[in-house]
């Protein structure tokens, strides 16, 4: 099965913009298009299966185990909205420990404190494992209050972020048929939309300007934008973090963020010096003062 990145469309980036030299053109793919799953996948328990993450089991290792292809490792991220492999996927108990290390001064240290399980007349009083911070006391109905011990009891930083990691094992795979359904929308999906820019291959490529030479990188307009794709049953076009994604199609505007101008500064008037006063053989009471244009 052909890799992840062989389903995304390329595009021609320019180069030369700073150099004398003539345009060039170089043909990558275009790795800022992105897919998610639908919100609303979750509806349909029959199309997944729950599974736990085993210790140091990777997502190409469990494709191959599941699917017999490791390179479908794309479809275990994707339906799991997993863009951060390195922060989504569970750590091994040694990697585990190495973060935890680098992360806090002292793994042993209290990071915050959980009520304990508190019956009254054998019913639950009080749930365990909520919040509380170190002075929580239990009152009960009764009146009576219950220790600092019986109360809440402490969570160091090393078992709180244990317990972080855990809950990233249980992932959902799906069917068969679903991962079948997802490889032949993929590259519908990730194609362009017919454009003037578009060759005969679905090769994009922007025109460079001569007048690109002139401009200020510091100062470049910046815009984005993104195609509007049709709704499929299992993907759905997204532009990345920025945009919500929640839509069964990719609708995006494109926008384009002009700088305003900056007005030029006015310059300071210069101060006119009054005349000298004359010279008088009687002094007097007053001074003379200087006189200052500009107000």
């Amino acid at each position: 099965m052909a890799s992840y990145f062989s389903y995304f469309p390329n595009v021609y980036v320019g180069e030369g913009v700073n150099s004398d030299e003539g345009f060039k053109y170089r043909l990558v793919k275009n790795i800022f298009r992105r897919l998610k799953a639908r919100d609303d996948l979750d509806q349909y328990s029959s199309t997944f299966e729950a599974y736990s993450i085993q210790n140091n089991e990777t997502p190409s290792s469990l494709a191959y185990k599941i699917y017999q292809d490791s390179h479908l490792d794309w479809v275990i991220l994707l339906v799991n909205n997993i863009t951060d492999v390195y922060d989504g996927w569970p750590k091994g108990e040694e990697a585990l420990r190495s973060y935890v290390e680098d992360l806090y001064d002292d793994p042993d240290s209290i990071h915050h404190y959980e009520t304990n399980e508190i019956l009254f007349n054998n019913i639950v009083y009080i749930p365990k494992n909520r919040d509380v911070d170190e002075s929580f006391r239990a009152v009960m109905p009764d009146g009576t209050t219950k220790t600092a011990e019986e109360s809440r009891f402490p969570v160091t930083n090393y078992e709180y972020e244990y317990y972080l990691n855990e809950k990233k094992r249980l992932i959902k795979l799906p069917s068969g048929y679903l991962v079948d359904l997802m490889i032949t929308e993929m590259k519908q999906l990730l194609d362009y939309e017919p454009n003037v820019e578009v060759d005969e291959q679905g090769n994009k490529q922007t025109k460079l300007s001569a007048a690109s030479r002139f401009i200020n990188n510091d100062a470049a307009i910046i815009g984005s934008a993104t195609n509007t794709g049709t709704s499929g049953p299992v993907t759905s076009f997204n532009n990345g973090p920025g945009e919500s994604g929640t839509t069964l199609a990719g609708v995006a505007t494109s926008t384009t963020t002009t700088p305003t101008p900056t007005p030029a500064p006015t310059p300071a008037p210069t101060p006119t010096p009054a005349p000298s006063p004359s010279p008088s053989p009687t002094p007097s009471d007053g001074g003379g003062g200087g006189g200052y244009g500009g107000y």
